[in-house]
């Protein structure tokens, strides 16, 4: 039990709280089901043709808005998971904006708040949620107390789209061999993280021999040696489709044959589009829709395919080594909380905010996974490049098989209230 929930045990016993508690209590760990590798044959991709190279290939962005809605709509709380973790991810929330000037402002839909405002917020949340209230009370506190906006996709139904990460684990090498051939980087040393004023439009670039800011080797040119000579290889792999994993989930457990292990974390990237590889394979007619877990499976059987079915996203993530005992870091630059920590696109949902989402999630069971009803209560901590407009959301599983079973196959609609102080 960590901490947090062993003080929060103490304070409030359980009989301080109704006895039909909103939260979840601690249930027993799941067994995660085996998977079937499904398996097709790639005749032809044509529409790959007519791809340009500063495009990218992902769902098309949910674009609509975030509104502030009446707090009519907002769900009765029913989280399916402990209260520790909200208190927690609240504090990760203060501890964010208190290291902010007052001068910050964030946009949601069309209304400015301060950095201030946004402390008081936090400060009045987790007042709020440490109090022993009904499911009944919560909800009518949030309404009276809170602006409640709502982030809504293009579609007509006021809906999100909501999929899930984790922190990845693949098999490596400290050393190349036959089978090893495939380098998880460091960050190159001419990497530069672009800025607005510099007139480019990808986020990661490095100065050609002009001078000239250009974007970054590509995958298949870093395939190619490109990065070669440099000191630069962390540690090695068989398979360039487990690595395009570990980038995709922007973390993860880098595992020796040994047992023992490195943690990494992300450190940059080539300032390429992501293009989504399964979804490109879906398209095509090469492969039918499956578990992200199941398309990484199919990727690594594919031979000598392998690479230039990889080398179809040309976005590259660069690594720093973190320590054994560290957590999975957000883009708010502190560690992500298991289930309660989401990424978001920023330039619509600003990190920091506390909010409910409300979807449907898959549960691993002995006999397969099965599809539930949640609401949870959640903190925007993280981005992801496939991440965008205001109808996207990314939940962060965690680590561990349970994690990577759920995750790769978490796809449904739902709903994203956020909550500013009055």
């Amino acid at each position: 039990m960590r901490l947090s929930a062993i003080i929060l045990s103490l304070v409030f016993p359980a009989a301080a709280f109704c006895q039909a508690p909103w939260y979840a209590q601690r249930g027993p760990e799941l067994v995660v089901p085996s998977a079937d590798q499904p398996a097709d044959t790639l005749d032809a991709c044509p529409k790959l043709n007519s791809l340009k190279a500063a495009e990218e290939y992902a769902d098309a962005p949910a674009v609509k808005e975030v509104a502030e809605v009446d707090g009519v709509n907002l769900p009765l709380p029913a989280d399916d998971l402990e209260r520790a973790g909200i208190i927690e991810v609240l504090k990760t929330d203060l501890d964010y904006w208190n290291s902010r000037p007052d001068t910050t402002k964030i946009q949601l839909g069309p209304d400015s708040h301060d950095a201030a405002r946004l402390r008081a917020t936090t400060k009045a949340l987790l007042e709020l949620f440490s109090s022993p209230l009904s499911a009944e009370e919560l909800r009518s506190a949030l309404k009276s107390r809170f602006k409640i906006y709502r982030a809504s996709a293009d579609d007509g139904t006021g809906k999100t789209v909501i999929t899930g990460y984790y922190e990845a684990e693949i098999p490596v090498t400290k050393t190349p061999d036959e089978t090893h051939k495939y380098a998880v980087h460091l960050k190159p040393a001419d990497l530069v993280k672009t800025t607005p004023a510099m007139g480019v439009d990808f986020d990661y670039g490095r100065f050609d021999e002009a001078g000239k800011l250009v974007q970054h080797y590509s995958r298949q040119e870093i395939h190619a040696g490109k990065l070669s000579g440099q000191g630069l290889e962390l540690v090695w792999s068989a398979h360039p489709s487990q690595i395009m994993l570990l980038q995709i989930q922007g973390s993860g457990v880098l595992r020796f044959p040994d047992g023992d292990y490195l943690r990494a974390g992300f450190d940059g990237a080539n300032g390429h589009p992501f293009r989504s590889v399964q979804k490109i394979l879906i398209d095509c007619g090469e492969i039918p829709g499956m578990s992200f877990k199941d398309f990484i499976k199919y990727l690594s059987a594919q031979g000598p395919r392998e690479e230039r079915l990889a080398d179809l996203n040309p976005r590259y993530i660069f690594f720093k080594s973190r320590p054994k005992d560290s957590l999975p870091y957000g883009a708010i630059g502190r560690a992500l909380t298991a289930g309660r920590s989401i990424a978001i696109d920023p330039k619509y949902v600003p990190l920091g905010l506390f909010g409910l989402l409300k979807s449907k999630r898959p549960v691993a069971q002995e006999s397969g996974l099965v599809f539930k009803d949640f609401n949870r209560f959640i903190s925007t901590h993280d981005t992801g490049s496939a991440i965008r407009g205001p109808g996207r959301v990314d939940l962060f599983w965690g680590t561990g098989a349970t994690a990577e079973t759920e995750a790769s196959s978490m796809k449904a609609p739902g709903e994203l209230y956020l909550f500013i102080l009055k």
